[in-house]
């Protein structure tokens, strides 16, 4: 049977590039897509995550190891916080 079956000599070479996966989330924090990626490393990896993100929040992880949380390109950003008016203050 061993002769019917070849298999690769160098078992290295397949893993040589690592697999990545891209979670894009939905609105209201569940996850709307699984998106795998192929890349050499993080810094690439993290570059094509960057541009599947489409204005929503994306996690990258390679296998059980987290990467990083690419925020949407033009997503809101806080510059301050004001309280409302109708919300009790507490006076010092």
């Amino acid at each position: 049977m061993a002769d019917v079956v070849s298999f690769p000599a160098d078992r290295r070479t397949s893993c040589t590039i690592s697999p990545y996966r891209a979670y894009r989330f939905a609105p209201d924090g569940s996850v709307s897509s699984t998106i795998p990626i192929t890349a050499a490393d993080d810094a690439e990896a993290l570059e094509r995550a960057y541009h599947l993100s489409d204005g929503a929040r994306v996690e990258l992880w390679a296998r059980a190891r987290f990467v990083a949380h690419v925020d949407p390109l033009n997503g809101p950003v806080a510059t301050k916080i004001k309280l409302l008016e109708d919300e009790p203050t507490i006076e010092p």
